[in-house]
């Protein structure tokens, strides 16, 4: 992932507009525009110094801004450097597709490697090795699956709950990003206005959640973050929906 798209990637999920993240790099005392950022995440500018991709990423609310100064160091760096860098990266992403993978989620799972960054797979794969000392490779695989934004069975579990990893802010304070979230596939005829249920946005691989209305015939899903977007339906069936949400931990 360049510079550019992890950048995107992150001012996407936190929610916030660009003028808002202009506002709060301010408060760091960083004085950056709109419009720089905006040519940043498009990547008409080259990665910028590491105090401002810090600044960037930390405002975002990524849990590792590292991995956009990295990112910022890498795409600067000599050829010969950064050709060593990314067959390594590439050596790594090829150690995680080996494990053990069901079906359901191989596509999802790989789509999810292939994407990483440099870091993430260096830190991903560290931990598959640390996993195998140990012999818990089935809690690695479960993790990297909800990491991954896949919507997954557990194989412990005795029943047709689902479960995923929540990779935006659409529901705080409600449901806080990066919260593990347990689906059951209520049938959509049975929801209830002010359900929370799960489905996958337009045009978009990676599930989300929101409270679910009717009103007039009219569909209406609606996020506790007024920062992110409204769905409309005139149709039940016009949106991909996956079940309803009844729980979710924190730390998993």
């Amino acid at each position: 992932m360049v510079y550019a798209r992890m950048l995107d990637e992150m001012i996407r999920k936190s929610g916030l507009s660009l003028r808002q993240i202009t506002k709060r790099c301010g408060d760091l005392n960083y004085e950056i525009t709109p419009s720089y950022i905006s040519q940043l995440k498009n990547g008409k500018l080259p990665p910028p110094s590491e105090e401002i991709s810090k600044a960037l990423a930390s405002v975002c609310g990524d849990k590792n801004p590292m991995r956009l100064v990295f990112q910022g160091y890498l795409e600067k760096a000599p050829e010969v450097i950064k050709n060593y860098i990314l067959m390594s990266a590439a050596v790594n992403k090829q150690l995680l597709k080996s494990i053990p993978q069901d079906e359901e989620t191989k596509s999802k799972l790989a789509d999810y490697i292939d994407e990483l960054e440099v870091l993430s797979a260096l830190d991903l794969s560290s931990k598959l090795i640390e996993s195998m000392n140990d012999s818990d490779v089935n809690t690695f695989i479960s993790e990297l699956k909800s990491m991954s934004g896949a919507v997954y069975k557990d194989e412990k579990e005795n029943s047709e709950n689902t479960y995923f990893f929540l990779r935006d802010s659409s529901m705080e304070p409600l449901v806080p990003m990066n919260a593990h979230v347990k689906i059951t596939p209520t049938k959509k005829e049975f929801l209830k206005n002010r359900d929370v249920i799960a489905f996958y946005p337009r045009d978009s691989r990676t599930p989300s959640i929101r409270r679910y209305f009717e009103e007039k015939g009219n569909f209406i899903l609606v996020p506790e973050n007024k920062d992110h977007d409204i769905f409309c339906y005139d149709d039940i069936n016009d949106f991909n929906y996956i079940g309803k949400v009844i729980s979710f931990k924190i730390n998993f």
